[in-house]
């Protein structure tokens, strides 16, 4: 039924069902009435299915096409009613259906993927190690986006700091820069331990989802780590001036701010491993 259907056009997809919108009537014994029913993308290829398939033949017999007719059958029950897509739902379907007509030229021979413009560097550090002192995944993702900018230029450094293998992406303008970065530091020695360097495969993600109890026991150290970051700046000194408490307050906010609930940047050309999440638990700047 589908192959013949697909004569005439595109068949719509179901995003609530995760299926095309084809149908084909049974009786009340399981067995197939001889009708179906399918719902074109374009109102174009109704008309086009009309006028070639009505009167076709398969298997021996004349298939008969006509326009499809809703009606009522029986009294209207509310709890079956169909959930509504929301207006974004809505935007998604259109721009994917829209994407299906669309003519794109083949890949030239040779061109290389966006995939290669990233570098995946792991055992470059251990989950446990932030939970000291969070301020080392600004001074790590610094010395790694300082340390391949020697290889290009880079366009953005994200630290996945709660993903077991140790791992950062690092994405850079063109697949040659990306290339030397692996070459250079693919089995070298930093901080002790011996990381790899690798091509991004353009599928893997390496957000770590938190669950709610993981979250909110990462925001109590982190507000740990604070109040004993100002500890350490008034202690001794006694009570420091107004000027300089303002000045404290407004820099623990803007730390608070920006680390507090971790976020992934992404770069220009979107070929960074992962998406916006607010929960993944990956940092990185742009």
């Amino acid at each position: 039924f589908k192959k013949l259907m697909n004569k005439c056009g595109m068949i719509m997809f179901d995003p609530q069902l995760k299926a095309l919108k084809l149908k084909l009537y049974r009786d009340e014994n399981g067995e197939p009435k001889g009708d179906g029913r399918c719902c074109y993308i374009k109102v174009e290829s109704v008309e086009l299915a009309l006028k070639i398939l009505d009167g076709y033949e398969v298997r021996g017999n004349k298939i008969h096409v006509e326009r499809a007719k809703f009606t009522m059958k029986g009294n209207f029950d509310p709890s079956k009613k169909r959930k509504k897509l929301t207006n974004k739902e809505k935007k998604r379907l259109k721009e994917k259906q829209q994407k299906l007509f669309d003519w794109r030229p083949e890949r030239p021979v040779g061109c290389r993927q966006k995939c290669e413009k990233v570098v995946i560097l792991k055992n470059m550090f251990t989950p446990t190690e932030f939970d000291e002192d969070p301020m080392l995944i600004n001074e790590l993702r610094d010395d790694v986006r300082e340390e391949s900018s020697k290889f290009g230029e880079v366009k953005n450094v994200k630290l996945y700091d709660n993903h077991p293998e140790g791992v950062i992406s690092v994405s850079f303008k063109e697949p040659e820069m990306a290339d030397a970065c692996i070459e250079a530091m693919n089995n070298r020695w930093f901080a002790k331990r011996r990381i790899s360097a690798e091509s991004w495969d353009g599928k893997t993600k390496y957000e770590i989802q938190e669950s709610e109890a993981e979250r909110n026991e990462r925001l109590k150290k982190w507000e740990q780590f604070l109040e004993d970051e100002k500890e350490k700046k008034t202690g001794g000194e006694g009570e420091p001036s107004t000027a300089e408490a303002s000045g404290a307050a407004a820099s623990a906010c803007d730390i608070e701010t920006s680390m507090a609930s971790p976020s992934v940047c992404q770069s220009e050309e979107q070929t960074t491993p992962g998406a916006m999440d607010t929960t993944s638990g990956a940092q990185g700047d742009s």
